[in-house]
């Protein structure tokens, strides 16, 4: 074909210009010389071609593009005159071939170089750069891009370069090698640092260290003296040779920190889909966020617990929420990953009807992905190897500083909070961790629970799920054809249904056994211990394991656990029925369908009554201990003055029995009477007589007399 290029084993790349179909012949041009178009044939070109010593280029490097809006009117201009010419050699030949044929072609050249006044080698110049540029208008094009210096230092010279100085006495100095380090000394000195000093002020800091003819002492210190205006380089010289040297990239690392360079003014290109393998569950992300909303407790709604940590997760493919876990645990704790990838494994229908909330699995799809990306944090070290061997997933960690990587689900936090603060109350204003002042505390106003928020988040992901439109996503052909929205879940059937890959489900016990917590809990008499709370099943009784720990001491079993539920925990490598299930005990009820960290803060509020309790209890004790001693000490004084000292200790002692009966008949008359003066009292007060009635007890013979 016509302005094809080739290239030979040895470099040399030729054109071709035109091709005779009958005689089979080309007319070609070498692309680096200056020489004229010369025949080939047709199968001497084929030949080369199959044997590989002439390969055909793809790229045409030769033909530069070029926009009319940029072209100035002398570029124009001088194509147009240039087009001209060539128009005249072709109209002037009966046919285009003759054009490179010698004999034909000397001819046109002659009456051109007559009529637009240009010498032979003129001529020939201008149709070998029509020639060279693929025989195009524009290949006409003066190269003004190619004239002058540009991005050439010019060389130093005894002249001065430039703009003159307004001062005519002035000259001023060129900025050659030297004066040039001296520059950068000074920019890396003084501009690329965390201060922050500004380009005029590096620039006078530059002069006062390399520009001074002395210094003076004054008041015992040396002050520089600067050389005359003419010696040294002006502001708009240092600013010239500045924007000519500067590191936009070394400039807001040195001065930002690196963080700030990869956060916001890195290179990004492509788009997180591209990652994701054209499936779903091949790839997904996860993070977690402070979120901005206090919370208050569910014990007691007059405590503030304070932010609660969210993790999300979310298939990059169809931009799917596929599980959440929200928690009081802290941020990028490995627990609370593990947790929201096995809710996002696992179906979450019992999930979400612990909060009230009914839901198909088709509402809420699930399934295990092949590879899940990370901060650097979380799903780093030890404790992920297990899920990695076991579950069979691949494990990306995002380089540092580098959120965008995960932008998908750094926006969806930020949809999360914008559909939540606008109705909640406690949130946390403009992202401001303290109030200014006169500004009332958001924290006071909190009144949602954490069982409150998660049935709020729950809602607002089923939302995203089915409701959420993806502005920014791109459909793919299929897509449009079968009419699919940009919506998550319709994105995720369409890309179940019809593309690669097939989605991996695993048994719900062997994904708790992978990615729950583990811990250890012991078998005692009461129940199996965990957290200080008591569980079991029919298994342990079965088997009677309390029986066996009050008779042979308790023992450590194996368990794994929700944090988001400690009413139930799974026992490890027990016989062959894979993880056993213990309940929590009726009598601790109250800690069920609540998360560890809800729990402890029912403990820690329990201690604080308690703690409140015991220091009442211990004043009234020490009250006690001073009644006590006080009726000791004058039963002491009473007895002290009642003994006779003159028995001795053998007749104190006898009779003990005796004493014993004596004192037990009269207790029991004291009694007795104190039960008739007590029916007296009731009908003499019926009498009203109970003023004059008085009435004392006869100690030696038990009658009471009336005054």
């Amino acid at each position: 074909m016509t302005n094809m290029l080739f290239r030979y084993g040895d470099g040399k790349v030729i054109r071709v210009l035109y091709i005779n179909r009958v005689s089979s012949i080309i007319y070609v041009i070498d692309m680096a010389s200056n020489r004229w178009a010369y025949p080939l044939r047709l199968d001497d070109l084929r030949i080369l071609q199959e044997q590989s010593e002439i390969i055909m280029l793809e790229e045409d490097i030769y033909c530069r593009v070029f926009f009319e809006e940029d072209l100035s009117e002398a570029e124009k201009m001088k194509r147009e005159h240039d087009w001209e010419i060539v128009q005249y050699l072709l109209n002037c030949l009966e046919a285009e071939e003759n054009l490179y044929i010698s004999k034909y072609r000397e001819k046109a050249l002659k009456e051109a170089m007559q009529i637009f006044q240009l010498s032979y080698n003129g001529v020939k110049n201008l149709l070998i750069r029509y020639w060279h540029g693929a025989q195009t208008k524009n290949s006409l094009l003066p190269s003004y891009h190619r004239c002058g210096a540009k991005q050439r230092d010019r060389k130093s010279s005894n002249k001065k370069r430039g703009k003159p100085r307004n001062d005519e006495k002035s000259i001023g100095v060129n900025v050659d090698d030297n004066m040039k380090k001296l520059f950068k000394v000074a920019l890396n000195r003084y501009y690329y640092s965390e201060r922050n000093n500004s380009l005029k002020i590096t620039y006078e800091l530059m002069l006062r260290d390399s520009f001074v003819k002395e210094k003076v002492e004054h008041n015992g210190i040396n002050l520089p003296v600067l050389l005359d205006k003419s010696k040294m380089p002006t502001y708009q010289q240092f600013l010239y040779w500045f924007k000519k040297m500067n590191n936009a990239k070394m400039e807001i690392s040195k001065r930002s920190g690196t963080r700030a360079y990869q956060q916001n003014y890195r290179t990004i290109i492509g788009d997180s889909t591209q990652d994701a393998g054209g499936a779903c569950g091949s790839l997904w992300q996860i993070d977690s966020t402070l979120f901005d909303i206090y919370l208050v407790s569910s014990v007691s709604r007059d405590i503030t617990v304070g932010r609660p940590i969210v993790f999300l997760v979310i298939d990059v493919y169809s931009r799917l929420i596929m599980g959440v876990n929200i928690s009081y645990e802290s941020l990028n704790s490995y627990s609370g990953a593990m947790v929201a990838l096995a809710n996002s494994m696992s179906s979450k229908k019992e999930f979400a009807s612990r909060y009230g909330i009914s839901i198909e699995d088709e509402e809420w799809p699930y399934c295990v992905p092949l590879r899940v990306m990370a901060d650097r944090g979380e799903l780093v070290g030890k404790q992920i190897e297990n899920a990695i061997q076991g579950l069979g997933i691949t494990i990306q960690n995002s380089p540092p500083y580098h959120a965008d990587y995960k932008g998908i689900i750094e926006s969806a936090f930020s949809v999360l909070n914008s559909r939540v603060k606008p109705f909640a109350d406690g949130v946390v204003i403009n992202g401001k961790g303290n109030k200014e002042r006169g500004e009332s505390d958001y924290r006071l106003k909190a009144n949602l629970t954490i069982e409150d928020f998660c049935k709020i988040v729950i809602k607002c992901v089923l939302f995203h799920n089915k409701n959420h439109v993806l502005t920014d996503y791109v459909l793919d052909e299929s897509m449009l054809e079968e009419k699919i929205e940009k919506i998550p879940l319709q994105i995720w059937n369409h890309g179940v249904k019809n593309r690669k890959g097939q989605l991996r489900l695993l048994p719900e016990e062997m994904i708790k056994t992978h990615l729950f917590p583990m811990d250890k809990a012991t078998v005692t008499a009461r129940g199996v211990s965990y957290k200080k709370m008591l569980y079991a099943s029919g298994y342990t009784l079965k088997n009677d394991w309390f029986q066996k720990a009050r008779i042979n001491g308790s023992w450590r079993v194996n368990i794994c656990y929700d944090p988001r539920d400690l009413t139930n925990i799974y026992v490890r490598d027990e016989g062959e029925e894979g993880l056993l299930k213990l309940t929590l005990l009726d009598h601790l009820t109250k800690y069920a369908n609540k998360g560890i960290e809800e729990i402890e803060k029912i403990a820690t509020h329990e201690q604080k009554i308690d703690e409140k309790s015991k220091e009442r209890e211990l004043q009234e004790k020490v009250q006690l201990f001073t009644e006590i001693e006080h009726i000791v000490e004058n039963a002491k004084r009473k007895t002290d003055s009642e003994k006779d000292y003159g028995k001795s200790k053998t007749q104190r002692l006898s009779g003990i029995k005796e004493n014993q009966r004596n004192e037990r008949l009269l207790h029991r008359a004291s009694e007795s009477k104190e039960t008739s003066i007590v029916e007296t009292i009731t009908v003499h007060e019926s009498n009203d007589d109970i003023d004059d009635l008085h009435l004392f007890f006869n100690n030696e013979d038990g009658d009471y007399d009336e005054e």
